[in-house]
Order: structure tokens, then sequence, then C-alpha cells
């Protein structure tokens, strides 16, 4: 008997959700037979939300369970009272996999591994990348990569001056964006013609994130025995694999202060050109990479899985990113002509973009907060809990798994007025209250993306140049699809230029 003074509380098989089957938990909404498409788990959350309320219950395979929560000071708590190693629950298929191929790995990675391990590995791995001086010398490699991909899609227009498939050119950019940053040099992923290496790349990256989904949300049979869906993942992960190598002895500088004899490819049609040549190399971000091969505590297999999963991040992280972004600038032409006139005010016509005019340029660091806001391509940020957390009368235990859907609360009117609106100005009224545990595209606190001030800085440059060179319209909506991060789909871009 509780006392009438005593609240009494509900515990997790309390909270509402799906309904479960024995063993294989609530994943049956995804089959094929199911409520919801696997392509469209973001509509699938969004319908569950309406259905059950704000907290969700789903279980994975063996009834484990996971709590969907969208509510922000449920959201704000979780993330402001993480730990020393705050914990993040792996993607089970890569850390399997790579559990299984110690020639290989050492341990699952930045992204799956937890503890004093993951601690290490971002002491290590991670210093460079996210450095702001790092970020302030790749500044004018931005500017040079920002107008190959413009002079790239200006030449992709059709008669009408529609660019189909928008988001290929996209992904291209990630990809030569990232490697530039990460490798040091220019890979020509943004030439005319498709590289047949450009292409296996990014469909290799494609893979990795479909089968990843499909073994997390579809039918968990993977664990039992190897499925389609495992095994796409595993030849998407070779394939990457593969097209990263690195040369076991790094002998650095000779009597010119050249790096000499260090090799690495991306496939081995670029082999040849990967001897680094100062005068051909962007000597200034080329720390990034060797940072990570100078570190001697690690194996030199760490060293090789980190290039390789900065790189199939950077290219989907970017990709997607900037496709909404520029399609929310381009669905309102009065904040397109805002950005065109606050730039070419601080930058006029042939002038390179500088860290001061970014710097300046206010509304348009409001155009990527609001789009960040609008439509994140990370639309939720996951964590195991490191102690119990009381919500809405539910106790829910320490080590439960928990995921904060960020995106969807950034759309409730009662934490942004007129949440579903495409409003830059509300980024520059200091009585708006913001939240970077709510709009948080790359994550937060020391679980943060890495890359998240590289992404940043191209997001900023490829807009304000796109603005200035373009009228950027789209017609119609966007499609978008889940691939474990939001995706755009058959976006056609229309570019017209603002001197016709």
């Amino acid at each position: 008997m509780f006392d009438s003074q005593r609240k009494i509380y509900k515990t997790v098989a309390d909270i509402p959700g799906p309904r479960s089957l024995p063993v294989f938990g609530t994943r049956w909404i995804y089959w094929k037979f199911g409520l919801y498409k696997l392509n469209a788990v973001h509509l699938a959350y969004k319908d569950m939300f309406n259905r059950y309320g704000d907290i969700i219950c789903e279980e994975a395979l063996w009834n484990i369970p996971i709590i969907s929560v969208k509510d922000r000071d449920f959201i704000e708590k979780v993330l402001r009272d993480s730990g020393k190693y705050p914990i993040r629950p792996p993607n089970e298929v890569t850390a399997n996999y790579r559990k299984s191929r110690p020639d290989r790995y050492t341990n699952t990675g930045l992204v799956n591994e937890q503890g004093e391990v993951w601690a290490m590995l971002r002491n290590k791995l991670t210093p460079e990348l996210t450095s702001p001086r790092t970020i302030q010398r790749f500044l004018p490699e931005v500017n040079q990569l920002a107008d190959d991909f413009i002079n790239l899609i200006s030449q992709a227009r059709d008669s009408n001056n529609v660019v189909e498939k928008f988001e290929s050119y996209c992904n291209r950019m990630g990809l030569e964006s990232t490697c530039t940053l990460i490798l040091g040099r220019r890979f020509g992923f943004l030439d005319g013609e498709v590289s047949e290496t450009a292409t296996r790349l990014a469909d290799s990256v494609t893979s990795q994130f479909r089968a990843s989904q499909e073994a997390f949300y579809g039918l968990p049979l993977w664990k039992l025995i190897p499925t389609k869906a495992y095994k796409e993942f595993v030849a998407s992960e070779d394939a990457l694999y593969e097209q990263v190598q690195l040369v076991d002895k790094l002998k650095i500088y000779d009597s010119n202060k050249r790096f000499k004899l260090f090799e690495f490819s991306i496939v081995s049609e670029i082999v040849d050109t990967a001897l680094i040549d100062e005068e051909q190399s962007c000597t200034d971000v080329r720390s990034v990479f060797v940072s990570i091969l100078q570190v001697s505590e690690l194996d030199n297999r760490d060293k090789k899985a980190a290039i390789i999963d900065y790189i199939a991040a950077g290219i989907k992280t970017l990709g997607n990113t900037l496709v909404f972004l520029l399609y929310l600038v381009a669905k309102h032409p009065d904040v397109q002509e805002k950005i065109y006139n606050e730039i070419s005010l601080l930058a006029p016509a042939g002038t390179s973009i500088t860290a001061e005019h970014l710097h300046r340029a206010t509304y348009l660091h409001a155009c990527i907060s609001e789009a960040h806001r609008l439509l994140p391509t990370a639309p939720c940020i996951a964590r195991v809990l490191e102690s119990e957390v009381e919500y809405d009368n539910y106790r829910l235990p320490s080590g439960t798994v928990v995921l904060l859907h960020t995106g969807l609360a950034c759309l409730e009117n009662k934490n942004f007025i007129d949440a579903t609106s495409y409003k830059p100005e509300r980024w520059l009224d200091d009585l708006t209250k913001k939240s970077p545990f709510l709009v948080a595209p790359f994550g937060c606190g020391k679980r943060m993306c890495p890359g998240k001030r590289f992404i940043e800085l191209e997001l900023q440059i490829v807009l304000a140049k796109m603005v200035k060179q373009f009228h950027i319209n789209f017609e119609g909506q966007l499609k978008t699809e889940f691939e474990f991060l939001l995706t755009p789909s058959n976006a056609n871009f229309i570019l017209r230029d603002r001197n016709c």
C-alpha cells in the first residue's frame, strides 16, 4: 500500500506503442505487410507520436525496449546531464562486422565505441579536424571548391536551366571537399565527367546507409544468419575499406621539408597521383591527414578506419544538408534576395569570401540555422541513460535506450512560434528561446560530429556564392526518404543566371 503522499510511477512496460511480438518486438511494423515503409521511418515516427502521445515504446530483437521522446525538457535534461563518457547506442551491424574482422579493425570505431576506448579515439583522432585554426586555413580551398561546384552545376543545366538529380552533384561536392580536407589534395570529383571512382564511392556509402537501416529497422534475422541486408552492408564496408589504403611506414621530411614518401589512395586508378607534391596539394589542410597517421599510440588499422569513416560520413552529411538548405531558400524568394543583398554588400563581385565576411553575414547564418531546424538530415539523437530519469509519471531506469526526436520537437509550436514555417529572422531575435540541444543536426556535447565546423563553413560559402550567381527555384515539394539519415530524392533545381 502507498500512502496518499507518495507518488506512484509507471514503468517502461506501461509506455504506449505498437504491439510487440515475442522475440521480434515491434520491428514487424516495417516489414512488407507492416504499418510503415522502411524508407519512410521519419514519417512513421510522426504518425506514432500522433497515435500514442509524446512518449513511445518500441522493442528491438529479444524485446529490448527503445523509448522515443520529443519533449524539449526531456531532451535537454538527457543531453545536459551526460557524464564523462556519454553512451551512444552503437550501430549494431557495423559493430558486429568490425568485431568479426580483427585483421582490419582493433575496435568498432569512433562512432560506435564507448567509455575509455571511445575517449582515447576521440582525443587522438579529432583534434586537428575540430581545430578552428585548421578550418580557417581551409577557407581559400573552400572558395575554390565552391567555384568548381558552381561551374559543374552550371554545365549540368538543360535548355530550361533545370539540373536534374541535383542531390548527386551535392554528394560529389561532399566527396571532393571531404577528401580535400582529410587527405589534403584534390581528386577531380567535381570535373564535368563523373569518374568511376566517384560513382563507386558514392554508391558504396549509399549502400552502407541503406543496409544499416534495413538491418536495424527491418526483420533482424541478420543477427542469426547473414541476410541480404547484412551481405550488402559487408560488401559496401569492404568496398570503402579497399578504397583507402595506407603505406605502413611514414617517411616524412626531406631536406626541403617536403612530404616525400607517404602514399594513400582512393581506389587503384588514382594510386599514381597519391604521392604528395607540395605544389599540387593543399599544404594548409594536409595536417588533418598527417596528424592521424603520426599518432604513434594508435594501430594503423585504427587510422585507416578513421579515414574511411570521415570520408563516408562527409559525403552524405554535407550533400543532404546542402540540398535541404538550397531547397528552403529556393522556396522563399524574399529570403534569397536578402541573402543576395547582404553578401553583395560584404563581398562584391569578383571578391573571395573571407572569414570577416562570414562573421558579419548574420542573415546568412540565420538561414542556415533555420534550415537545420526545419529539415535536419539527422532528426534524432540516440543515447543510453546513465542514470534513472523521470518523465510524465514514467520512471526510466539507467541503461534504457532513448531516441531523442529533436527534428519533430523543432516542429512544435510550443517550442518555436509558427514552427513549420521557414523564418530565418527568428534567429536574429534575442528574445527567441534557442536551444543547442534542440537544433542539433550534428549532435551535441562530447559526442558531437567532429566535422561540424567544416560542414558549416562549406554551407556558408556555397550558399553565398550560389545566391550571388543564380536565381534558385524549385517547383513542387521536395521528396525525402530515410536512409539512416533524412535524404532528398530526385531533386530538380532551376538555376537561372542573375545576369540574364
